[in-house]
């Protein structure tokens, strides 16, 4: 409502810093700037907890396996983060020498540089994407021909990622996922750090688990902040 001869109070709609700092101590301008970073916080956290729901991202967690250099190597079971020297139930994938040589169950099927069950397994990096377009195979396989130098390749002592599709121990759709693993040929040092899937069977970008840490520290940090504003 206006007056003769007054002008209408300002509605201040964001703060810049300046503003902000010269209402922080005005009872009412402080008021109206909290009020607008809880509505930010709301409409922040309303956006991401929508789209977080639509598609999950699985993560193992920090693992650290070590890989033996012997033929028995690791037995994993990435559904529930089992491992063995010998055949258990559900196993995914096999690791020995190292790394050097990999075996896979029929659930389990990594990425390959073509879709024979011995064809070499690629070497993928972040943010290459695992899906439609990539090469699988079917069945049991294994490959001894992915260590090297050259592009698509896993260089020993190198950390790469390797992408896989599988099926859950309980059955159900492929799910597209990858691992974070460190390789040798047949020496100590061969590590398997990591894994994760997308649980939708949508294509997955290397690597959802950082994206899905940095997601976890933001909601934290953005309910901590409604907290504090209160």
């Amino acid at each position: 409502m206006a007056f003769p001869g007054c002008a209408p109070p300002p509605l201040i709609l964001a703060f810049t810093p300046d503003q902000a700092l010269s209402h922080r101590n005005s009872n009412t301008g402080w008021k109206a700037y909290a009020t607008m970073k809880r509505l930010l916080t709301f409409v922040i956290l309303s956006f991401v907890l929508h789209h977080s729901a639509a598609a999950a991202v699985i993560y193992s967690g920090l693992q650290n396996i070590a890989i033996p250099t012997n033929f028995d190597g690791v037995y994993l079971n990435i559904d529930n983060a089992a491992t063995s020297s010998s055949p258990i139930t559900g196993w995914d994938v096999n690791f020995f020498f190292g790394g050097f040589g990999i075996a896979n169950s029929a659930a389990f099927q990594p990425g390959r540089s073509g879709t024979g069950n011995m064809d070499p397994i690629v070497a993928m990096t972040l943010y290459d994407e695992v899906g439609g377009a990539t090469l699988f195979s079917v069945g049991e396989g294994g490959s001894d021909s992915h260590m090297g130098s050259n592009p698509g390749q896993f260089q020993s002592g190198i950390e790469h990622y390797l992408g896989f599709k599988f099926v859950k121990d309980g059955g159900g759709p492929a799910l597209f996922g990858s691992m974070r693993v460190e390789l040798t040929v047949n020496q100590p040092g061969g590590v398997i750090r990591d894994w994760s899937w997308e649980d939708s069977g949508s294509p997955y970008v290397v690597p959802e688990p950082g994206r899905a840490a940095l997601l976890l520290i933001g909601l934290t940090g953005l309910v901590m902040q409604r907290r504090r504003v209160r």
